[in-house]
């Protein structure tokens, strides 16, 4: 079973894609900031896949990216950004760093679930 991190400080958000990402298989651990989303990884955590909000506090998620990107991270892991205040400069910025995709919000079910099939699909290529 694939394991996902979801990391948003937006606990109800959290809450729903679990649950969504659960009902297609996936295992899905929780992080409601960059910093702790962080510290799961480098304690260890096995994760094939993570899903980042941009606006957070303690840590945003182009933070957190660039401090996965540090340690090789995502040439390995791919990761999924999502944000409501996308802006070109940010989506650059993500893609330089190395993230798989960047997502605008509002977005559906379908297109997260078709970017994470991808991100797998690619992966074992």
């Amino acid at each position: 079973m694939k394991r996902i991190l979801l990391v948003d400080d937006h606990q109800m958000a959290r809450e729903v894609l679990k649950q969504f990402l659960e009902g297609q298989g996936y295992s899905i651990e929780e992080a409601e900031n960059g910093a702790v989303g962080l510290a799961m990884i480098e304690q260890g955590g096995a994760f094939d896949l993570v899903i980042s909000d941009n606006q957070m506090p303690v840590m945003t998620g182009i933070d957190f990216i660039r401090h996965l990107a540090q340690q090789s991270y995502l040439t390995t892991h791919p990761l999924i950004l999502y944000s409501g205040q996308l802006t070109e400069e940010l989506e650059q910025q993500a893609r330089d760093l190395g993230v798989y995709a960047v997502l605008q919000k509002p977005y559906t079910f379908h297109d997260l679930l078709d970017m994470v099939r991808h991100a797998f699909e690619d992966q074992e290529v």
